[in-house]
């Protein structure tokens, strides 16, 4: 049995209002991360917090993107499902920074806009990935 289109397409497909939600969030976050008022005692951990910063946007970019172009439904979840885990492990990387600023300004600020991201990915990713196995899960169930 063929895949259908419409509940691949909806489960590869973000929602427009988190896709919009996670780019402001990220957005918000990267500017603090560089010009805000943020400090650390650790040496070296604000460069190494902004690279990480701005891998995460990488990543969701490529979870959040579109996967039209990719022609076979089943390589679309597949490469739904790999930025999936990509922008699970940038959250990782970042989220081992994080409470390492510990002064500054806007350490709040940051400390506020990053549990917002975190939340935004964490309550949309697990759903996502769910159906994305679910729907893989049911093609080889048919192919066995």
């Amino acid at each position: 049995m063929a895949f259908d289109p419409e509940a691949v397409h909806s489960a590869v497909t973000l929602d427009p209002a988190t896709r919009q939600t996670l780019r402001a969030q990220w957005c918000s976050l990267m500017e603090l991360a560089v010009w805000g008022e943020i400090k650390s005692g650790q040496i070296g951990l604000l460069p190494k917090l902004r690279k990480r910063v701005l891998d995460l946007g990488e990543k969701l970019r490529s979870y959040a993107g579109d996967r039209r172009w990719i022609p076979h439904p089943r390589e679309q979840i597949k490469n739904a499902l790999s930025g999936s885990l990509q922008a699970r492990d940038a959250l990782d990387k970042v989220a081992e920074l994080v409470p390492g600023v510990d002064s500054g300004s806007e350490r709040d600020a940051f400390r506020t806009g990053w549990d917002a991201l975190r939340h935004t990915l964490e309550a949309d990713i697990g759903p996502r990935e769910a159906r994305l196995v679910s729907l893989l899960d049911a093609q080889y169930q048919e192919e066995v």
